[in-house]
Parts: C-alpha cells; sequence; structure tokens
C-alpha cells in the first residue's frame, strides 16, 4: 500500500503531465487556427461546399480541442485539490 506522500506525488506528477498535455494542445489550437485561416483564404471567393465543409470541420475541431483543454484543466485542479486534503 502506498504511503500518503507516494500518492501525493504522484498526484502531482499527473497534475504536471495535464499541463504539459494541456500546453501541447493549446499548440495545437494555434495549428488549427493556421488551417482555418488558410482554408477562409482559399475559399475567399469560391462557394464550393467541400471548402465549407473543410472550414467547418476545421472549427469543429478547434472547438474540441478548447474542450479538452478545459476538462484537463479541471483534472488538474481536482488532483491538486486532492493534494490537499492529504496535507
Amino acid at each position: 500500500m502506498a504511503s500518503i506522500e507516494q500518492v501525493k506525488a504522484e498526484l502531482a506528477q499527473a497534475a504536471e503531465q495535464c499541463n504539459a498535455t494541456t500546453n501541447q494542445i493549446r499548440a495545437a489550437i494555434e495549428g488549427t487556427e493556421q488551417v482555418i485561416s488558410r482554408l477562409r483564404a482559399v475559399a475567399a471567393g469560391t462557394g464550393h461546399p467541400a471548402i465549407s465543409e473543410a472550414i467547418a470541420r476545421a472549427e469543429q475541431s478547434k472547438q474540441r480541442l478548447i474542450e479538452a483543454t478545459t476538462v484537463l484543466q479541471g483534472s488538474t485542479q481536482a488532483a491538486r485539490q486532492y493534494i490537499s486534503i492529504l496535507g
């Protein structure tokens, strides 16, 4: 059975990994924004449904990445809160 200190250390490491992953997702969000900008530039002057679909899917992807960031931040907060509870 793990000691309280071992549990706290594991929780802290998990929280740090969440932070690192959140930063990676933020980089993916920035990349997705660049994709959206490029698609919109290409779409200027055309009304082709395929370009509209590409933009919509990229925007949906960006939104899901934002949601993932929010969920991971909540995970980090919960882990840190439990560390505080453990003392």
